[in-house]
């Protein structure tokens, strides 16, 4: 029987961000977690959705919010991930120069998706804090 290699990232090769809004076959099927699901609502209903309607209250002295815009595509990246059934954040933060993070750990393996102040969005994945894969995905 052959197997197939699968590189050493936590989430599936990355290769579009553009997303029809429609779920996925392979999230209706995948048995995910109630639990996972739950923590997808948390980020995309909680703390995305409130950022949006006031971004401002991420400010500080020296931290610039994300805008209006930005947030929107952290929720539809987010969006996407959940449809795809990828396993949610274990963080979502403002990155301070008007960007959103959202990094994954899982043993030995990190991953962010950095969603910059342009827009752009940036994938990143290190094994034992050693960088293997990093991708501009807009």
């Amino acid at each position: 029987m052959q197997s197939l290699e699968r590189s050493k990232t936590i989430s599936e090769p990355m290769s579009s961000v553009i997303d029809t809004g429609a779920v996925y076959e392979e999230a209706l099927s995948s048995g995910e977690s109630h639990q996972e699901r739950l923590a997808w609502a948390r980020i995309i209903d909680g703390q995305l959705i409130e950022w949006g309607g006031n971004p401002e209250q991420l400010e500080d002295d020296d931290i610039e919010a994300p805008s209006r815009e930005v947030i929107s595509v952290a929720s539809s990246l987010a969006l996407m991930m959940r449809n795809r059934a990828m396993p949610a954040p274990s963080r979502v933060a403002p990155d301070g120069e008007g960007g959103i993070v959202f990094e994954h750990r899982e043993g030995p393996d990190f991953e962010t998706f950095e969603i910059h102040e342009d827009g752009s969005i940036e994938y990143l994945a290190f094994h034992d804090s050693q960088l293997v894969d990093r991708q501009t995905l807009r």
